[in-house]
């Protein structure tokens, strides 16, 4: 494929999403958060299917089925969005849950692992999310965290065959064990591979990422027609291991 990737998936509230930045962050390397990307695979892919509330009111099995053929349509272009961002040989830490177990020998990262949790905690991440004015979401969450744990149940049977790292997020969770356990295999994975250099280099690939994550949530806050809260953006120092954000709104960016 051309693209150096370690992936990190898994379910909604499993944490996936922090413990990629703060590694990333950490360990000096380019972050790609699929999520910050949907709006534009939206424009860029035409057989995304039916709306999501018509897909999800045919029951948690065929939404996770119709969830997974999605995904499947996005991995060319996810890896393409990541070939695009031109970093030559340092490895990219992908996040999202498109990648599946059983497609990891097809799109050959060097590494992948899943963080799967609980319903409940799925459901608090879901609900966190929501924003005044987004009653459409309000009254979703309930099949989403249906969906997403048949998703999950399938992650977890497609690893066992595989052979491939999952992580349990327990409820309770302990944040400080999910962290370790991921850092341990991307450093693993990653060993005597190149890092992003300190200076102009890490600060511009930091700014990109802003960038996108701006561009994402602008456009979502077009569609519900509301302000989300400030985001976190990362730093753009430039200096190796900074994990200062600044948390923004849209209009402040």
């Amino acid at each position: 494929m051309g693209v150096t990737m370690f992936w990190i998936g898994g379910n909604p509230g499993s944490g996936k999403s922090t413990v990629a930045r703060q590694l990333a962050h950490e360990l000096d390397l380019p972050l790609h958060p699929i999520d910050a990307y949907t709006y534009d695979h939206l424009d860029r892919l035409v057989d995304l299917g039916p709306p999501l509330d018509e897909v999800l009111a045919q029951g948690p099995a065929a939404a996770a089925d119709e969830f997974e053929r999605v995904s499947t349509l996005r991995l060319p272009v996810v890896v393409d969005d990541v070939r695009a961002a031109r970093v030559g040989e340092v490895p990219t830490l992908v996040e999202g849950p498109q990648l599946h177990p059983d497609a990891v020998g097809e799109w050959a990262p060097l590494a992948a692992i899943w963080l799967v949790t609980t319903p409940e905690r799925t459901r608090a991440a879901r609900e966190q999310r929501l924003v005044d004015g987004d009653e459409a979401g309000r009254r979703r969450v309930d099949r989403l965290v249906q969906r997403d744990q048949v998703i999950g149940a399938r992650l977890v049977a497609a690893a066992a065959r595989e052979g491939l790292p999952v992580v349990d997020v327990p409820t309770d969770v302990r944040w400080d064990g999910v962290h370790a356990a991921v850092r341990t295999a991307v450093v693993a994975a990653l060993a005597g591979r190149p890092r992003l250099r300190p200076g102009p280099e890490l600060a511009a690939r930091r700014r990109h990422e802003n960038d996108v994550v701006h561009r994402q949530i602008s456009a979502h806050e077009r569609q519900l027609g509301a302000t989300l809260p400030p985001f976190p953006y990362a730093c753009i120092c430039g200096r190796s291991g900074c994990d200062d954000v600044e948390p923004a709104t849209t209009a402040d960016y």
